[in-house]
């Protein structure tokens, strides 16, 4: 009975299209799944946040991709103005490395894709590209997104497809980020342009108010000293004492008002850092010590030098261990640490110079404002706010950069990097992280 049962479903085919339909529902099932994870990875592709840098963004495309595509590297191009853009991410075996490159751009869409494709062979020589246009709303292709094989496989049909549906969903995304950058660069420089306006008043009216102080200023500077010196040590000589301390200081004050409106020239040279570093410690250096302060200075291995006036460099240096001496007021161990390295930063060569000091920090909310004129948080008996605005200015006319980064109640470090005049003494391999302490 059972094998005339067997014959009929075999004649009818009853069994074979059982099998057939649980084939074909699997298949099914595995179809809807493979398509509902393309479409989630595209869903995540256009989340990808607009402050984002084109390395981070060609990693952040590359990871998504690589869920529904067969790839090993992936590279992202832009075309802004006339250069195109290239970020290529290669992947290591652990992670997504970005490296960038720029080409002059092509209007002929196949022959910039051709550019491209033999640039990145010069890189990766064993692999096949395959690249599809970004394109804006109105068509206009403004780059290109490009998967690497290695050997000659490519992409089948259904995978191109999927690709270029990729990069059409990506492109609104490259889009917003390259309008975002555009509108935030317009505020910064609208920012800029008014925080120039702001700096121009306060260095005319600094530079009114120095040159009206200064006659003045001088009769009391030479009256109170002519007095001292016919008073003697009667009572009152202390109180006159205070009288031409106080106008030397104003001097001071003055000196730097002028300095900070760009008022005064001085005569520009080639100067050697660490020589001025002993200059500086020459001159506050016993004030330091006497502070109960522990100097150390630590001078780079090549004698390092610039081009520029002796005298303000040497002002940026006492104004920075004046603020680290006020930092380590009343403070046990107090230490502060100068270093002269040598450093290479964007094709360019600078003599470095760092102070660091382990005092009560900057507040995180301070330090974007320290270098601003006339911010000060200490008391106004003890400082006027110019230090940093001056020294800052000191440093733009020579070409060079000062920043600051702190942690508070932990320590501070300014570090100052001036256009190093040659480069014949100094060696490549001696370059030094100004954040070693």
């Amino acid at each position: 009975m059972y094998r005339k049962q067997e014959i009929l479903e075999k004649l009818t085919g009853i069994q074979s299209s059982r099998k057939s339909y649980y084939t074909e529902l699997i298949y099914l099932v595995e179809e809807m799944k493979k398509k509902n994870n393309q479409l989630a990875v595209i869903n995540q592709l256009t989340q990808i946040q607009i402050n984002a840098t084109w390395p981070e963004t060609s990693i952040a495309i590359a990871t998504q991709l690589q869920l529904i595509l067969p790839f090993e590297h992936f590279a992202l191009s832009l075309q802004q103005g006339s250069a195109l853009s290239t970020y290529l991410s290669r992947w290591n075996g652990g992670e997504w490395q970005c490296q960038s490159w720029q080409q002059s751009a092509s209007t002929d869409l196949a022959q910039a894709a051709q550019r491209l494709h033999a640039s990145i062979s010069e890189i990766l020589p064993q692999h096949l590209a395959t690249s599809v246009p970004l394109q804006n709303l109105r068509k206009q292709t403004f780059g290109f997104l490009t998967i690497l094989h290695r050997g000659g496989q490519g992409l089948s049909k259904e995978e191109s497809e999927l690709f270029q549906l990729t990069a059409s969903h990506v492109g609104v995304c490259v889009e917003n980020i390259l309008l975002f950058q555009d509108l935030s660069e317009k505020v910064k420089i609208e920012a800029q342009l008014v925080q120039s306006a702001k700096m121009a008043a306060i260095g005319e009216i600094a530079a009114g108010i120095a040159h009206e102080l200064n006659s003045p200023l001088t009769a009391i500077l030479g009256n109170s000293q002519l007095l001292l010196r016919e008073m003697g040590a009667c009572e009152a000589a202390p109180l006159m004492n205070d009288i031409y301390r106080c106008g030397v200081r104003c001097k001071k004050i003055i000196q730097n008002l002028l300095t900070f409106s760009r008022q005064e020239e001085y005569q520009f040279e080639e100067v050697f850092l660490d020589d001025v570093v002993e200059d500086a410690l020459g001159l506050i250096g016993y004030q330091l010590t006497v502070s109960g302060l522990a100097i150390q200075f630590e001078q780079a291995p090549a004698k390092l030098s610039f081009y520029g006036s002796r005298h303000q460099i040497e002002q940026i240096v006492i104004n920075l261990l004046l603020n680290a001496r006020d930092a380590l007021a009343g403070q046990e161990d107090g230490r502060i640490t100068i270093r002269t390295f040598y450093q290479k930063d964007e094709d360019r060569s600078y003599a470095g110079l760092s102070v660091h000091d382990n005092g009560m920090g900057i507040l995180p909310e301070h330090l974007p404002q320290i270098f601003q004129p006339f911010f000060s948080t200490k008391e106004r008996s003890k400082g006027t706010g110019l230090g940093l605005s001056v020294s800052l200015g000191i440093a733009a006319a020579h070409g060079g950069k000062l920043w600051a980064e702190s942690e508070s109640n932990e320590y501070s470090l300014f570090t100052l990097l001036l256009p190093l005049s040659s480069d014949e003494e100094v060696h490549h391999g001696e370059e030094t992280d100004p954040d070693s302490r």
